[in-house]
């Protein structure tokens, strides 16, 4: 009968639980009110944001923690966890027996499943809020498994301050992941959810050693560390050092957190974050060369996928005298002479140049537009290669001009996206800067070069969709004559590229406004953008002086933290003959504007024979000119101080220039034949 009746009880009680849980369910949504974290590529953090609550609170998750961490905690907190049903009845009466016995508590008979329900609602420590505790603790071992209320325990317990959980705890006081925990900083972790003001290090070293002390003694007596372990453990002191949450690449990681939803609490990028992280401390070191308001931003892509590895959108985002807030990779800026590979480009896809095109440099009107050159210095005659590796204004206009600055700016549109067109009309003012771009774009377009004339989209998410089609802008035989020529300007000065590995173009805007450097090599491609956000005029900051140099230190630090690939087309693959057709970019004049200035030899379409497999020998020889002479050879200015001369030449076509201090030109052509060796 009294089998009956406690079976009755039981059955009265289960029923009653059963009820009270349908009115009142126990509420763990707290649980999803944590941090938003931004990820490198390989999972590493870069940029971390307190939740809706301006606290510092990551999810936990068991299985990532030390092992030994939770074998510390649980010895100390609870060490039946695995066994009671919430409340452990042994652990009460022992609270019970040593309150009487020393008119004190001298250890709780809480459960960690019943500390979490006291998390989840916080009450003043009353009876009826004990009982309501194991009751709250039932039910979250009724809808839970032990390891759900183990990951939510350690998502929101307190370690001081607004820092909840042991990850956040873990970042703050020791800076990393409690992944690999000393038996030292274990038992920390454990001590500070006991009073976590009061054993706070950075607070008190003192108490938080004793507080920690005290979790690694039991920790030893119940054999979950050894006797020497513990030695050492207490043997260290705590650290009053506390770290601060990373902020690698600020303006991308808020551009993601403020567009994506709160529900995605982490977000992977393609960021390398070796690269990222040092990236961020070297351009803070160049806070003093860049001066007075001036900033400067820096992308780098893996030419491979096109995922972009580096994203600095200013050397220090948090700085107001730089407007360091301003993301200059998304501002919209004049580009300089950078876009002029690709108007060179496009005339080599149409057959309308070779790299070795004679084009006459000198001042040319264009209806009401007449540009001149960066140097107001003008070359004569010169081929297109050197006009492009010398950015020259003139025929970079004239190429564009016949190349139609209409369907120029449509292929820009369709590689990289629209580009911002003064009055909405492409005119010819576009080959030296006048369009609006921003660097993304800009360095899109170079992405595209250095993959051969096609590319997928950069991107920045892992996830990001690609499209079936690559996006184009001109074929592989025109990209990489573009590309050798590039790779033929010699490197900025203080710096060598003997393998000619890297190919570059700078560009300055008008009054100094940017100072831009776009490079890359098989790897990566890299652009540098140095500038004021409110487009102030700098003290003579150009592309080649300012950024170039700035742009070859990034690759010397890729480098040293990724694989570099080389590429394996020689940079002759401009060649030394031109087409039939196209050895001249205009109606070829009758160049040779000589009266007395006469050329002796050679004469005009002479051919040579190279002799035992070297280059031919050629004599040349000019007279009553006056002095001194300019000589180009191929375009190329030649230091040659006489009137005579011996110069070397491999088999093709050769163009030879002598032009004397008062303007008269003489122009020949020379052929060399190739050996037969």
């Amino acid at each position: 009968m009294m089998v009956v009746k406690f079976c009755v009880v039981c059955l009265g009680v289960f029923a009653a639980f059963l009820l009270y849980d349908w009115i009142d369910p126990v509420d763990l949504s707290a649980i999803d009110n944590t941090s938003r974290v931004v990820k490198a590529e390989d999972g590493d953090w870069l940029y971390a944001q307190t939740n809706t609550e301006e606290k510092w609170r990551f999810p936990a998750s068991v299985q990532k923690l030390d092992p030994g961490y939770i074998r510390m905690l649980l010895a100390f907190e609870d060490q039946r966890f695995y066994d009671h049903i919430g409340v452990d009845p042994l652990a009460m009466m022992r609270a019970l027996s040593q309150m009487i016995i020393h008119h004190k508590i001298v250890s709780g008979g809480s459960t960690i499943t019943m500390q979490l329900a006291r998390l989840l609602e916080p009450k003043r420590r009353t009876l009826w809020a004990k009982m309501r505790e194991m009751v709250r603790a039932f039910q979250l071992e009724w809808h839970y498994s032990k390891e759900e209320i183990l990951a939510a325990y350690l998502t929101l317990t307190p370690y001081g301050g607004n820092v909840e959980g042991v990850v956040a705890a873990s970042m703050h006081y020791f800076g990393k992941l409690p992944a690999a925990l000393s038996a030292a900083q274990s038992a920390l972790l454990v001590s500070l959810p006991q009073s976590p003001e009061r054993n706070r290090p950075d607070k008190s070293v003192q108490r938080a050693t004793d507080a920690r002390n005290k979790v690694l003694k039991i920790a030893k007596e119940k054999s979950v560390i050894s006797q020497t372990i513990y030695q050492q453990a207490i043997a260290v002191t705590p650290s009053r050092k506390i770290w601060t949450y990373p902020r690698y690449a600020p303006h991308l990681s808020q551009k993601l957190l403020s567009g994506a939803s709160l529900l995605d609490k982490e977000i992977r990028t393609t960021l390398n974050s070796s690269v990222q992280r040092q990236l961020e401390q070297w351009a803070r070191s160049k806070s003093d060369m860049l001066g007075k308001g001036t900033t400067m931003a820096v992308m780098v892509v893996r030419n491979t996928d096109a995922s972009i590895e580096a994203y600095l959108g200013s050397h220090d985002m948090f700085s107001h005298q730089v407007s360091g807030y301003v993301d200059m990779i998304e501002a919209i800026r004049s580009p300089g002479s950078t876009l002029k590979p690709f108007i060179y480009a496009l005339g080599f896809e149409k057959h309308l140049i070779h790299p070795n095109t004679l084009i006459l440099d000198r001042e040319t009107r264009f209806g009401d537009y007449m540009p001149h050159n960066f140097s107001h210095l003008y070359n004569g005659e010169v081929t297109v290669a050197y006009a492009l590796k010398h950015s020259l204004n003139i025929p970079a206009v004239k190429i564009l001009h016949k190349v139609g600055a209409g369907e120029f700016v449509e292929r820009l549109a369709r590689s990289a996206g629209k580009v911002k067109i003064p009055e909405n009309s492409a005119t010819l003012p576009i080959a030296l800067g006048g369009i609006g771009v921003t660097m993304a774009q800009i360095t899109q377009l170079y992405v595209i070069l250095a993959r051969g004339g096609a590319s997928e989209r950069i991107h920045y998410l892992p996830t990001a969709k690609k499209s079936d089609t690559p996006l184009y802008f001109c074929d592989q035989k025109a990209a990489r004559m573009t590309t050798a020529i590039l790779r033929s300007i010699p490197a900025p000065e203080g710096f060598v590229d003997s393998q000619k590995q890297i190919a570059y173009k700078t560009g300055t805007s008008y009054g100094y406004r940017d100072a831009w450097t776009f490079a890359y090599d098989k790897s990566h491609t890299v652009a540098v953008w140095v500038g004021k956000p409110d487009n102030a005029t700098q003290l003579k900051r150009t592309g080649r002086k300012t950024a170039a140099p700035l742009a070859f230190e990034v690759f010397a630090l890729l480098e040293n933290l990724t694989p570099r690939q080389f590429w394996k087309w020689p940079d002759s693959y401009l060649g030394n003959s031109v087409p039939s057709g196209l050895a001249y970019f205009e109606p070829h004049e009758n160049l040779d504007t000589q009266k007395q200035f006469k050329m002796l030899y050679p004469q005009n379409n002479a051919r040579y024979r190279s002799a035992d497999c070297s280059d031919a020998v050629v004599e040349v020889k000019v007279e009553d000119g006056k002095m001194p002479y300019s000589w180009y050879i191929d375009g190329e200015p030649r230091t040659i101080e006489r009137s005579t001369a011996l110069l070397s030449f491999g088999y093709g076509a050769h163009h030879i220039t002598v032009i004397d201090e008062s303007g008269e030109r003489i122009i020949r052509t020379i052929w060399v034949d190739k050996p037969d060796c």
